[in-house]
């Protein structure tokens, strides 16, 4: 039973006014020239390969850049004044008339150009240069120097060329300092011979200055004299010291001397008056005693000789002084062993002591050897002390000659530091004159250190590798685009067919994942909650198709249902995934539609409707279909399949029991298409490939309208021309193209829908029922 809708009466579209062939078509425009658009398009197919192109030229460039020798350059600008002494370039440029100034200022720029370019000027930069690694040789400057003036300018460009930045600075450096002295040279040259003859003179007066001073300090250490007025006060301060040193040694022996004479007597008293005697003899005998005694003797006489000279806090008194005591008291131990040894009794009688034993008179003889050594002590320090007094007056009557010696040597040494004096201050004030002096040369950009090299130019070299390698990349893809026989865009199509675009239907890859995902029928999925809006515009684009059917296909007899046969170049295109869908759209919109899969060699109809949510899986396992219906093995009406959801009807292909042709050719099928046409508004044919195939000729000529199908970067041009020669061949009305696989950049869906859906999905507040049930709500469809 057919359900009642609204009759759809699309309105009639006017006729174009591009000329048409015979069957239609419009004549196919000339394919255009490399656009921009011929560019984009290679990009987006080849982009690999221009990227390989464009990153291997890069490298390759890259690689012979870094290879290559860097040569560094950098310059310094040093300002001249040719009128700035008396130098053969001042005489030159000092013409009377313009023109022979002109021609001497040339003439002046030229010698000192070939002047600064000396190898004795450069020698002298080169030695200048601090790091002997940074040293080149006078043949490698002169190579790679540079000097130029600009015209009518009084600066020279001094430039040099290396393989180091580091050595370019330093022979720069090195050469602007050479050059700066060069012209102050004969400026200041009569200053400069003035100071170097100064100069020259100093080391003599230094040297007579030296010697003199020399000889004052060997008379003074010789003499120990310091200056006459000091010398002589000195003596006479140290002869008083020495008389009342005398006088107190003879006071103290005086009073030792009349000590050893009371202990004498005591002795006498013990009956030891003649032991000491003895003790004298013994002791004057012991050679151990008079060597200590003559050292003592030696060291009293230092002593009383220093201690006049310094203080007692002296190091030098000081040290003679812990000497002696250590000597006495050797001295003193000397004695005693010698005086002190076991002897026989008989040995002690003979020597007047009755008891040797007695501590008494033990104490007593300690005592006496005391004494007697202090009277050798005091003895010897009383002759110390005469000598020194000797000594002393001897000095004191030397005093008048001594100073005579040192005032002529004082008044030599006057004389040659008044010499000494004057030179320095002679050259000091040449020095500052010169200073004074304003430098004919000035450097006025120091030489800045090359960070990039002259040769070869990196950036300016790269960039245009870069600009090479990427213009290199655009051409391999866009030369690969042309050596690819496929279609790309829908422009190239249209351009090559010369039929109206139906319906773009962008390139879902997960479509059949999608459609079973969702279930039931496009009207009913239409409002769904998805956001995946390449599976919405894959809807759209497929139901302005079916649109575009019902408005290019004649309508005039209302009575018979049309037939639209859809075919492709190649297989592969989508031709039976188009097909089915339009099916199922005009379907849906309440047309009574018959979809017939004609393609006896690969049909997939079958299995379409297998993985389809609109058809139960177990009603798509019989294989019988179009064949044998043309046969009249069975009747074709129990061969369909039908949707519960759109009630459209499928017949699949059937099972081939004779050839193809032989079934396309047939009566019986002319007598289908009569039942088909009056029981559905549209049957619509699912053919094989229109090249290759002989099949699609056959039904093409029992059809109404054909539909061609091409799918981007799949169908060849070749082909596609193959296929434009065959469809003109057999007369056949074209309704237009249905370009499949269409990528986002050439359609908009996906940002329209995209942005329409998410605008409907907020705003959308109706009850689902007014969609599923449109003609319960009044609205037309």
């Amino acid at each position: 039973m057919k359900e009642s809708f609204p009759e759809f009466n699309p309105p009639r579209l006017a006729p174009s006014p591009i000329a048409q062939r015979p069957n239609g078509l419009t004549e196919p425009r000339p394919e255009e020239g490399i656009g921009i658009g011929t560019i984009l398009s290679g990009l987006r197919k080849y982009w690999y390969a221009s990227l390989l192109t464009t990153t291997l030229m890069m490298s390759v460039i890259g690689y012979v850049t870094w290879k290559q020798v860097r040569i560094y350059r950098s310059t310094v600008q040093i300002a001249i004044d040719l009128k700035g002494g008396n130098s053969f370039a001042e005489k030159l440029a000092g013409g009377s008339d313009s023109g022979g100034q002109s021609e001497d200022r040339t003439i002046a720029i030229e010698t000192i150009t070939q002047s600064l370019r000396s190898k004795s000027m450069i020698q002298q930069a080169i030695v200048q240069i601090p790091d002997p690694k940074l040293r080149p040789s006078v043949a490698q400057v002169l190579q790679g120097l540079s000097i130029q003036s600009k015209p009518d300018s009084n600066v020279l460009t001094v430039s040099y060329v290396a393989l180091s930045p580091n050595e370019i600075v330093a022979v720069l450096n090195g050469l602007s300092k050479v050059y700066i002295d060069y012209s102050i040279q004969t400026k200041k040259a009569r200053t400069n011979n003035s100071i170097e003859f100064i100069e020259s003179q100093l080391p003599a007066s230094r040297k007579r200055l030296e010697n003199s001073a020399s000889q004052i300090e060997q008379f003074r250490i010789k003499y120990r004299f310091v200056d006459p007025a000091t010398s002589a006060g000195a003596l006479d301060g140290y002869r008083q010291t020495i008389v009342s040193k005398i006088n107190e040694s003879r006071s103290v022996y005086y009073q030792t001397q009349k000590q050893y004479e009371e202990l004498k007597k005591q002795l006498a008293s013990v009956g030891l008056s003649s032991e000491g005697n003895l003790s004298t003899t013994m002791l004057t005998q012991d050679s151990g005693y008079q060597g200590l005694f003559t050292q003592l003797k030696e060291l009293e006489f230092k002593y009383n000789q220093e201690s006049v000279r310094f203080s007692p806090e002296n190091p030098l008194v000081i040290s003679l002084k812990e000497k002696r005591d250590s000597v006495l008291v050797l001295l003193r131990a000397r004695a005693q062993q010698v005086l002190k040894r076991r002897v026989d009794d008989t040995e002690l009688t003979q020597g007047g002591i009755a008891n040797f034993a007695n501590s008494l008179a033990q104490n007593l003889a300690n005592k006496q050897a005391d004494l007697e050594t202090s009277l050798v002590a005091q003895t010897a320090q009383a002759q110390s002390l005469d000598a020194v007094y000797q000594q002393v007056q001897t000095q004191i009557a030397q005093l008048p000659g001594l100073q005579k010696q040192y005032t002529e040597l004082q008044r030599e040494y006057q004389i040659a530091s008044q010499e000494l004096t004057a030179f320095l201050q002679k050259v000091q004030e040449l020095k500052i004159v010169n200073a004074e002096q304003v430098v004919p040369w000035r450097l006025l950009d120091p030489p800045e250190y090359p960070n990039f090299p002259m040769s070869p130019d990196v950036p300016r070299q790269m960039g245009l590798g870069a600009i090479g390698s990427i213009l290199a990349g655009i051409l391999v893809s866009v030369g690969l685009n042309k050596l690819d026989d496929r279609v790309d865009n829908p422009d190239s199509v249209k351009a090559m067919t010369g039929m109206p675009i139906l319906s773009l239907i962008p390139r879902v890859d997960d479509l059949e994942q999608s459609s079973a995902a969702r279930g039931g029928t496009f009207l009913q999925t239409t409002k769904g909650k998805s956001k995946d809006y390449a599976y919405w515009s894959f809807i759209e684009s497929i139901r302005t198709l079916a649109l575009g059917i019902g408005l290019t296909s004649d309508r005039d007899d209302r009575q018979s249902g049309k037939v639209i046969a859809m075919t492709s170049s190649l297989p592969k295109e989508g031709k039976s995934i188009i097909a089915f869908h339009t099916a199922n759209t005009l379907a849906e919109l309440g047309y009574r539609v018959l979809l017939i899969d004609a393609d006896m060699h690969k049909s997939t109809v079958a299995q379409l409707c297998a993985t389809s949510p609109l058809f139960n899986r177990d009603d798509c396992d019989s294989e019988d279909g179009l064949s044998d219906a043309i046969v009249g093995s069975r009747e074709w009406k129990d061969l369909l399949k039908i949707s519960p959801e759109s009630k459209l009807h499928v017949m699949f292909s059937g099972k081939q029991t004779v050839s193809s042709i032989v079934l396309f050719n047939s009566p019986r099928l002319l007598r289908l298409m009569e039942e088909w046409r009056q029981e559905y508004d549209y049957i619509l044919f699912d053919t094989p490939p229109i090249v290759g195939v002989s099949d699609t000729r056959l039904l093409s000529s029992l059809v109404d309208g054909l539909v061609y199908i091409v799918s981007l970067n799949v169908a060849q041009k070749q082909i596609i021309d193959r296929g434009i020669d065959i469809i003109s061949s057999i007369k056949t009305p074209v309704l237009g193209l249905a370009i499949n696989r269409v990528e986002n950049h050439h359609s908009g869906y996906n940002k329209y829908y995209q942005y329409y859906h998410a605008a409907s999905e907020i705003h959308q507040k109706t009850d689902k029922t007014k969609v599923l049930n449109p003609e319960k709500e009044g609205v037309e469809v």
